[in-house]
């Protein structure tokens, strides 16, 4: 059996099940949705943030991307899709808490840490290593404090009422 069938059996297993016993909890979450909480995870699969928090459709916000970086403030250029995301969060859904979860045994951090994408191509790592510069600063300033490593740095922070202008 493929992975592919493994998936749509569970998604048959969810419709048979869990949707038909929380039918109107279904109901309510296609009229819309206020969570509290936006969670930026990394795309790790081995890091859910809905597992972790121990929450259900509908209590969280999550955007999720290799290292869970949110990119600086800009006008111009292309990684507007975590910008985007937390626009929608803090102006339409008015989340209480923005929390950006890191994890050990990133691998993420771990490329950006060792260089290994460093001037590869698109479709070769240089989307990858395009996205995992934004690390560069925290690379060279653990890199000078502790010496050359690939180990992780976990970056879990919390941050409340965030404005989004000064």
């Amino acid at each position: 059996m493929s992975d592919f069938d493994i998936l749509l059996e569970g998604y048959h297993r969810f419709r048979s099940g869990g949707w038909q016993q929380q039918r109107e909890r279904w109901s309510t979450l296609a009229e819309g949705q206020s969570p509290k909480t936006m969670v930026i995870a990394c795309s790790d699969s081995r890091v859910d943030p809905a597992t972790i928090f121990d929450t259900s459709p509908g209590e969280m916000f999550v955007v999720r991307n290799i290292a869970n970086l949110v990119p600086p403030f800009e006008l111009g250029g292309g990684r507007h899709g975590v910008s985007a995301a937390l626009e929608f969060a803090v102006t339409q859904l008015e989340v209480e808490d923005i929390i950006v979860m890191g994890h050990g045994s990133c691998g993420g951090v771990a490329a950006a840490m060792s260089r290994q994408f460093e001037h590869a191509k698109p479709g070769e790592g240089g989307f990858i290593a395009h996205w995992i510069d934004l690390l560069d600063e925290a690379r060279d300033r653990v890199t000078a404090e502790d010496g050359e490593s690939t180990g992780g740095i976990s970056n879990t922070a919390v941050v409340r009422n965030v404005p989004l202008s000064s």
